[in-house]
């Protein structure tokens, strides 16, 4: 492997997961177990605008059955990290 192979391996495992250039978050739904990437600076916003308890992590609705979207890992706008 070639040194610029090597330092390319290194930076990927650094980089969040992008969808479309964007960094996402992972989420997935309580229900039916799917999995989605919604893009961070939609997720960010959401936990910003949140005016519930920072305790609890930004939810969504799953598109396919209706349930509750949760995030995988997520370190929040106030500095808390979630986790499933």
């Amino acid at each position: 492997m070639s040194p610029v192979s090597r330092k390319r391996k290194k930076h990927a495992k650094k980089k969040p997961p992008k969808v479309g250039g964007k960094a996402t978050i992972k989420f997935v739904c309580l229900q039916c177990n799917i999995e989605e990437d919604i893009p961070k600076e939609v997720v960010d916003y959401c936990d910003m605008m949140d005016d519930g308890d920072i305790s609890v992590p930004p939810r969504f609705s799953c598109e396919v059955c209706g349930g509750e979207m949760r995030p995988k890992e997520y370190l929040g706008v106030h500095g808390i990290k979630y986790e499933l």
